[in-house]
């Protein structure tokens, strides 16, 4: 039990302590060792227990959430996140129980089975936020840059093989035929960091020749609030905060200002609030990108957005883009029209949190004074193909609007941060990541970080950002759907083929069984006579 508890240490500990990144490439190995000869019954509870630690671990702050916006005190919100880190770690039971289950079935290596059982079943199990360890490998530069190649599940991989790997050293010396495997399995993964280290080295170059935009980012730090926060004193809906900190950053040179999301700007709602948006824009001469609530009448009911809006002197505004990556709980709630019963359920659970915002339907990307901006909002950088669905194979810069205040004072606004770093090198694209209450940063196409803002600051960001020429789609962002769809027919043909060689063998067992007894049957009634 002590080895599962470690290894779902091992597995937060990257996402905790980014420096510690090491530790994600080994945290399947105190597991594996855990699960050696063990029951289908211990090894789900093992893998339970390994999730539950890692899910406890990693995502602490979902006690400061209930917390800060239901209200509850202690230890009864502690109480209401551990039901969710208890759903989430059947991921890990999951798939422990599964790789368990084919080596008793197969008589394939682990180095095979371990990272696609794995890999495959945390993909697709439906966890609020996907554990993707490749996420939190943010600052090992060398290791990240593959995924322009297949994208952070093929990273997942990699590191599931290397931990593996390790694992497979220390037991008994392998048949000949698994030393192939061994020596295949140390091939891909020195390709894979020998790729890392040309494209780091590439893309420092191809970046230091690019012009330089000179981005500013406002930095609020709204209070954690379960409405829409009040307003500064000597500051109106008409002149927010916002507004004094992009002239201040105008006047310093910026020419794309970018704010974070908030609960509510009142630039859809209100006309006097549009012009002076508008007119602000045109006396500075800069782009200016941020976001807002939206509600568009249509056929007598009401659909409600959350909308990212890019405004140019040249063509004010220049466009609009809804979000449509909504989180599920937050923003709508999954199987409300086929199980009512669900609505108000997850309303009792998650409280004032949980908003029906109508997901938008364009992935497009918002074309300002000749360069490309591609906005998606918040929670929008879990899913990587939603991001390279707006990149689409052109040149253009990444632009992030977040809120994660709700989590109080924790980790989790630098984590979210860190996880959206892998969108930008996927696409290679450089990124603006605006968030509330920090850190925010400006981040290069080879996921370096170029300048970053103080978490839980109200502060503004001035730097350069290299602006992107036209460099060509990676394969990644050719073909997004590739390693999710290989890895899940994968985990979908091993299961099958153990499903049906165990029937197969069932029944050939059968008849055996059932010639013995009739055997038996005529021995005693012929015999005697």
């Amino acid at each position: 039990m002590g080895l599962a508890v470690l290894a779902g240490l091992l597995v937060s500990l990257p996402f905790l302590v980014p420096q510690a990144f090491i530790a994600g490439w080994i945290a399947l190995v105190p597991l594996l060792m855990a699960l050696q000869d063990r029951s289908l019954g211990g090894a789900w509870l093992l893998g339970l227990v390994a999730g539950f630690t890692a899910w406890a671990a990693g995502s602490y702050w979902m006690a400061d959430f209930f917390s800060l916006f239901k209200g509850y005190p202690a230890p009864w919100h502690v109480a209401a996140a551990a039901a969710y880190w208890l759903y989430a770690a059947q991921g890990f039971a999951l798939a422990a129980l599964a790789l368990q289950w084919l080596r008793r079935r197969t008589a394939l290596p682990d180095l095979l089975l371990v990272p696609v059982v794995f890999v495959g079943t945390l993909n697709l199990f439906p966890a609020l936020v996907p554990l993707r360890p490749g996420e939190g490998q943010s600052l090992f530069l060398p290791a990240i840059q593959g995924v322009d190649l297949g994208g952070v599940l093929a990273l997942d991989l990699l590191m599931a093989l290397t931990a593996t790997l390790i694992h497979d050293q220390s037991r008994a010396a392998p048949h000949r035929s698994r030393l192939a495997i061994r020596f295949t399995a140390c091939a891909l993964l020195i390709a894979w960091f020998g790729y890392g280290v040309v494209a780091l080295h590439d893309w420092h170059e191809t970046t230091a020749g690019w012009n330089t935009l000179h981005v500013g980012i406002v930095q609020p730090n709204d209070p954690p609030t379960r409405g829409v926060p009040p307003l500064p004193p000597g500051y109106s809906r008409l002149s927010p905060p916002e507004l004094d900190a992009t002239r201040e950053l105008a006047a310093a040179g910026a020419e794309l200002v970018v704010w974070p999301e908030a609960r509510y700007k009142g630039y859809h709602r209100n006309p006097g609030i549009r012009h002076r948006y508008h007119q602000t824009t045109r006396e500075l001469g800069i782009t200016l990108a941020f976001q807002d609530a939206e509600a568009v009448d249509r056929n007598g009911h009401t659909h409600n957005y959350n909308t990212a809006t890019v405004l140019h002197p040249d063509d004010t505004p220049a466009g609009h883009y809804r979000k449509m990556g909504r989180a599920p709980f937050g923003e709508y709630l999954p199987l409300a029209d086929t199980l009512p019963w669900l609505a108000p359920v997850a309303e009792a659970y998650f409280g004032d949190f949980t908003e029906a915002l109508t997901a938008g339907d364009r992935p497009d990307a918002i074309k300002a004074g000749g360069r490309r901006l591609i906005p998606r909002i918040c929670y929008e950088t879990v899913f990587p193909e939603l991001i390279a669905r707006g990149v689409d194979g052109e040149s253009g810069i990444l632009v992030v609007h977040s809120m994660n205040n709700w989590f109080g004072e924790t980790r989790q606004p630098s984590m979210h941060l860190r996880a959206s770093i892998l969108r930008a090198v996927e696409n290679r694209v450089p990124m603006v990541h605006a968030i509330n209450n920090g850190p925010s940063a400006l981040v290069a196409p080879d996921g370096g970080v170029i300048a970053k803002t103080t978490p839980f600051a109200t502060e503004t960001l001035l730097a350069g950002l290299p602006e992107p020429l036209d460099t060509g789609a990676t394969l990644y962002n050719r073909f997004p759907h590739a390693v999710p769809s290989v890895l899940n027919t994968g985990l979908g043909l091993l299961l099958a083929y153990a499903g049906l060689g165990w029937l197969w063998r069932s029944r050939a067992r059968q008849p055996a069984s059932g010639r013995t007894k009739t055997s038996m049957r005529e021995g005693v009634t012929g015999g005697p006579n």
